[in-house]
Formats: structure tokens, C-alpha cells, sequence
């Protein structure tokens, strides 16, 4: 093998392992980040381009380096916790929270997904997780298609279809359903559905890309969203005062760490190793 490839080797290892350190970095980083899908880094073996005489790579070829290819892991379950707060919820199951940046909503296109249900109501009342997106939700009845036309914030300020906003009185609680529904109980006893909050499916979680934060976006890889109703199908329930936590594991997290490191160190070590020699060499052809 030639010093130059003992070079590529070396350098090919430091940018594979760098990231995968990089990777688990930002997993440790976001082991307590509510709804956060932990990353996982792939290496591979290289191979040199030597070919045989009947054009295949031939069976005593060197490697050539090694690969890495980090993917975060979308269609992990986190463990759902309960908790106090009405308006947080988790997803037990298949299917994403559809959100957008702003309260007065997007088009369809412009929709993102995210599993960090931590949401609570703002100043005008509506529902906004930590990260900044808004819950988007339907006022359609249980019977009726999804579409992402039919998609607004949800705002527990809404008046109920119907009702007198005198005789209702204040909003007392609100409580969210394994089916999605939010239902709003006021001051003169009443109950009232007044959104019912969908999940977004996608035939293939993998080709989904990180947008912002916890959020993500579609790809042609992930196919166009499919509008469904919690619980129905193939979607999963949803758990109100619930969240799914972080899918990281520290301990794994920290056992992937030192491996990595080491091979890490190893990759420098051949670049050490080929520099000296080549020195050696050149000082002696000199």
C-alpha cells in the first residue's frame, strides 16, 4: 500500500469517528429533551477500487478507510410519563403532532411534525410547546374526513359551536382524550368538544428531516403526510397530561462514547505513524 493511502485511511477514520462523537454529543445534550429521537452512527468498511480480471473487486483487496453514517432514529418509542399539566400530551404508538410556526396556522406544505407534546396555553390561549410550535387540531365532527385544509391552532378561548358564552361562564378544565378530542368543562357544569387534535402517518419515518429543534418536515424519501384520526388504524392513542420522553439511554450513550473515542485515537495514531515514516524515508533518499 502506498503512503497516500495509508493517509486516506487515516484521514477517513478522524472524519467517521468525529462524527460519531458529534452524534452522541447532541444525544447527551438532549437525553432530557421531551419528544427528542436519539441519532445513531453506522461505520462501514471501505473498500480500495482494485478490480479482478472479471471486473469485480478482487478478493485480496485492501481496505480503504471506513464510512460513517449517522441517522436519527424517527419510529422509536420514548417511555410516556403522566403528569399534571391538562394540556401535555404524548403519542402511545404511531403518528406525529402536526404544528406550525404560527398561530394563524400554514398551508398545507408548509405544516411541520413533532413528538414533544409539552404544550400549554398562551397569553391567548393558544396551545404552544417549548420549542415554539403551535398544536394544530380540527372543530370537525367525529365522522368527517381529516384534511390539512381543515386544520387550525387549537385555542381554549374558542366558543363552543352553538353556545352562549353568558351562560357558560369561565372555562373551569380541560381534559384530552385517547381519541384526541379536547374537551372543555365550564363554570355552569357543562361539557363541550371543542377540537379534536389528529396525527400525521408517514409510510416511511425514516426519510423524514429535521426542520427545527424537535420538529420535522416531509421528503420524497418520507412520503406526504396522511391525516388520521388518534387511535384509528394504524395511528397510535394519545395520552393527555402525559409526555414521551427522550428515546437516549446515557449509559449506552456513554459505553458508545469510549469506543468511538478509541478509534478515534487510532485513526491519529496511522496518520502519526505514516508521517514518521515518510520522514524517515524522505531523510534517507536525501
Amino acid at each position: 500500500m502506498s503512503f497516500t493511502g495509508i493517509f486516506a485511511i487515516g484521514v477517513s477514520s478522524l472524519t467517521a469517528f468525529a462524527k460519531g462523537i458529534e452524534a452522541i454529543s447532541g444525544n447527551v445534550a438532549n437525553a432530557d429533551t421531551t419528544g427528542y429521537k436519539r441519532v445513531r452512527t453506522d461505520f462501514e468498511a471501505l473498500l480500495s477500487t482494485g478490480r479482478n480480471s472479471g471486473g469485480g473487486v478482487s478478493a485480496g483487496s485492501a481496505g480503504a478507510g471506513v464510512a460513517a453514517e449517522a441517522r436519527q432514529l424517527f419510529s422509536e418509542q420514548g417511555a410516556v410519563t403522566r403528569n399534571n399539566q391538562a394540556t401535555h400530551v404524548a403519542v402511545a404508538g404511531a403518528g406525529w403532532f402536526i404544528v406550525s410556526r404560527t398561530p394563524q396556522g400554514a398551508a398545507a406544505g408548509d405544516l411541520l411534525y413533532t413528538r414533544a407534546g409539552d404544550f400549554r396555553p398562551d397569553a391567548n390561549g393558544d396551545l404552544v410547546n417549548s420549542a415554539g410550535f403551535f398544536l394544530q387540531g380540527t372543530t370537525s365532527g367525529s365522522g368527517d374526513a381529516l384534511t390539512a385544509q381543515g386544520l387550525q391552532t387549537v385555542n381554549l378561548n374558542r366558543l363552543p359551536a352553538g353556545a352562549d358564552a353568558s351562560s357558560l361562564g369561565a372555562l373551569v378544565s380541560v381534559e384530552i382524550g385517547s381519541d384526541g378530542g379536547v374537551d372543555a368543562t365550564y363554570a355552569n357544569g357543562s361539557v363541550h368538544r371543542i377540537y379534536r387534535i389528529p396525527l400525521a402517518l408517514f409510510t416511511n419515518e425514516a426519510g423524514l428531516a429535521l426542520a427545527d429543534r424537535t420538529a420535522v418536515s416531509v421528503t420524497a424519501q418520507s412520503g406526504e403526510a396522511e391525516i388520521a384520526a388518534a387511535g384509528a388504524g394504524r395511528a397510535g392513542a394519545i395520552e393527555g397530561a402525559a409526555l414521551e420522553g427522550s428515546t437516549v439511554d446515557i449509559g449506552t450513550e456513554f459505553s458508545s462514547l469510549i469506543a468511538t473515542q478509541r478509534a478515534y485515537a487510532t485513526g491519529a495514531r496511522i496518520l502519526r505513524t505514516a508521517d514518521e515514516l515518510w520522514r524517515t524515508l524522505v531523510s534517507t533518499a536525501a
